[in-house]
């Protein structure tokens, strides 16, 4: 008995006889994608619903959904141009017809990214084409438009690549510092 137990504390210091050595933390990469602020106005806080590769609707996607009551103001996350408004859907569900129609503004970033939220009410942008935002600027409010179960916004980037684009995960500014969401937790904007 003793011999194994010898064994098995030496599995996690030894691997197929090598021993792993780490950098210290100071020599480690940092993680440099830009710091987002939380898409809704300051001092107010949302839950996390479903983050990256959710199992209910984000499965492979790197998607967000803030839980939100009908009407909160979505803002900007990040400073930006405003290439598409759609506000012209006015019913939402989990029927398949849904699917391609929900409200969004998209914003494009000085760096070629893009972030999109979505499932915005009826009518429910402040913003136009071609307007000029910074972050925390209103861009309207939330709603259930398009496949939606409920209220909420839901909040994408992405940037381009050689063969198209691909959804970004994001960092956000929150009291505990830059952090990856995570579902089921509520997050105060700062």
């Amino acid at each position: 008995m003793k011999p194994l137990l010898f064994f098995v504390l030496l599995i996690p210091a030894f691997s197929c006889g090598v021993r792993y050595r780490f950098s210290k933390s100071s020599d480690t990469l940092l993680d440099t994608s830009f710091i987002y602020t939380l898409p809704y106005p300051k001092g107010t806080t949302h839950l996390l619903i479903q983050n990256y590769n959710s199992l209910l609707s984000h499965k492979g996607q790197l998607n967000l959904d803030f839980k939100m009551e009908q009407g909160s103001a979505v803002t900007a996350s990040r400073a930006g141009v405003v290439t598409s408004v759609q506000v012209s859907f006015s019913k939402g569900g989990l029927s398949k017809k849904y699917l391609k129609k929900a409200n969004s503004v998209i914003i494009r970033h000085s760096d070629g990214t893009n972030a999109m939220y979505g499932h915005l009410r009826h009518l429910g942008a402040v913003v136009e084409v071609g307007d000029k935002v910074v972050t925390g600027q209103l861009l309207g409010y939330s709603g259930s438009v398009g496949f939606s179960a409920f209220p909420h916004l839901h909040f994408v980037v992405w940037g381009p690549t050689r063969k198209g684009r691909s959804s970004l995960p994001t960092r956000f500014h929150t009291k505990k510092g830059p952090k990856y969401l995570r579902t089921g937790r509520w997050y105060r904007s700062i």
